[in-house]
């Protein structure tokens, strides 16, 4: 008689974050789409390399498939190849009722901007940027600031950029659900996954955000953390157990951060009339990480490093 053996847990691929079974799913899929645009791909873990020598990254792709159900896993890698083969359009490629109805703002780690690149682009923190991206849906532009002021002088390139990512708060694909703590509801944070790589960016109007959610700022901020482009974490602050949260949403974000693709920040930052106040007040000689971690200690909120503004927010 056989033996019966109990299933474990499916293994986590090292260089993606995906299980072993849907990582193998995941390279057949991609294999396929790459030869219905004419091209034979090697897979090597975390990215193939097709026969011109050119290597493609997957981490992306994977944080974008974990998000959706498997059915969907075909067309999404479809899309996400084409765009890959696909040459970028350039500004001029594009006309101007294009430009003006894709412009949007994007967070991002000061860190990536070369010093050139925009020098009064406007900093959300001292880590933090936003700038006017160009979103075209499978493909994004990152123009610098004196090619869209030459573009279109007189346009209000961020106004317009504002807007257009609030119409986006409306419109893009969301997976949200709720994380907590077994047993402790109230300690918990809202989480927003999603395809689009400017899911982080929908926290610089998180009041769409929360209407979109169904959520509410009562007056006393959000927390937010974003941990990576594709994904938000979040809390209102509204009552004791948004103290306890805190120290749960700082742990979620700085583990996020260290293994995602496309991070943006390890910090959990206090959203509050739109201003973002790092919720740590570590040195700041510290690394991120370091201030980061400063913000839990054995699940709880490290309350002596506490921001002054977000303790009495808190009602510490």
């Amino acid at each position: 008689m056989g033996m019966l053996r109990r299933r474990g847990p499916m293994r986590p691929e090292p260089d993606l974050p995906l299980s072993t079974f849907q990582a193998r799913r995941l390279y057949r899929l991609v294999a396929e789409a790459f030869g219905e645009a004419g091209l034979v791909v090697e897979v090597l873990g975390d990215h193939v390399v097709d026969e011109r020598g050119r290597a493609h990254g997957l981490r992306d792709l994977a944080a974008a498939c974990a998000t959706e159900p498997p059915a969907a896993w075909p067309q999404v890698v479809r899309r996400h190849v084409h765009a890959a083969v696909s040459p970028a359009p350039t500004l001029a490629d594009l006309d101007d009722a294009t430009l003006e109805a894709s412009c949007v703002l994007r967070l991002l780690p000061a860190a990536l901007l070369p010093p050139d690149w925009d020098p009064a682009a406007e900093h959300v923190t001292e880590d933090l940027v936003s700038v006017v991206a160009i979103d075209l849906g499978d493909q994004a532009l990152m123009p610098p600031a004196d090619a869209l002021r030459e573009r279109a002088p007189l346009l209000p390139w961020r106004e317009r950029a504002a807007d257009n990512l609030r119409h986006l708060a409306d419109r893009l694909s969301l997976h949200h659900e709720g994380v907590a703590p077994e047993g402790a509801p109230d300690d918990g944070f809202d989480v927003v996954v999603g395809e689009s790589g400017l899911v982080a960016s929908l926290a610089l109007d998180v009041d769409a955000l929360l209407e979109r959610l169904g959520l509410t700022d009562h007056g006393r901020g959000v927390l937010v953390g974003a941990p990576y482009r594709h994904q938000l974490a979040l809390r209102v602050v509204d009552g004791p157990g948004a103290v306890t949260a805190l120290g749960h949403l700082a742990d979620y974000t700085r583990s996020t951060y260290a293994v995602a693709p496309g991070p943006v920040t390890p910090l959990v930052h206090w959203v509050h009339e739109g201003v973002w106040r790092p919720t740590s007040s570590a040195p700041p000689q510290d690394p991120p990480l370091a201030r980061a971690a400063q913000q839990t200690r054995a699940g709880r909120v490290a309350t002596e490093r506490l921001h002054p503004e977000v303790a009495a927010a808190l009602g510490i």
